[in-house]
């Protein structure tokens, strides 16, 4: 009951960004499962003209991402990319690996003006192996299509 509380008593900007958040986490979710990384990570970082605060952006994807158990660093760096794009603001989602305790890890963050927005409590041990820029919807390649036969 706490947390419906805390929910109404934000203003209406963070509710509905609170709101776009969890939406966008459960989309990327099904989309990991159901289309191809080229495509989904497109649809990420195409920029849109916008004016939403960085800083609340990133505020709501590590709220909702916290509160929707399961939310891999990827997907949550997917959201971020996709919802700071979409408010204008370019982005670099980096993903990279380790090896912690004789293991192989994956970990994704998230850079916007100069600054880790996500997952920088742990990338330091990481090495990147690849960085998704966003951009112009222009810039962007064309999704492969597929051969119908």
């Amino acid at each position: 009951m706490r947390r419906v509380a805390a929910f109404l008593a934000l203003p209406g900007s963070d509710r509905f960004l609170l709101l776009e958040a969890f939406a966008t986490i459960a989309a990327v979710r099904v989309a990991l499962h159901l289309t191809s990384v080229d495509r989904l990570r497109s649809w990420a970082a195409r920029v849109k003209p916008g004016t939403g605060s960085v800083d609340r952006i990133s505020w709501a994807v590590r709220v909702a991402s916290r509160l929707l158990s399961g939310t891999t660093c990827l997907g949550s760096a997917l959201v971020l990319q996709r919802l700071l794009s979409m408010q204008g603001h370019a982005s670099e989602l980096h993903i990279g690996v380790a090896k912690q305790d004789q293991r192989f890890a994956a970990h994704a963050w998230v850079v916007c003006e100069g600054r880790i927005l996500m997952g920088d409590d742990e990338h330091d041990g990481y090495t990147r192996l690849l960085t998704w820029k966003s951009a112009e919807s222009s810039d962007l390649p064309a999704p492969a299509k597929s051969d119908p036969g």
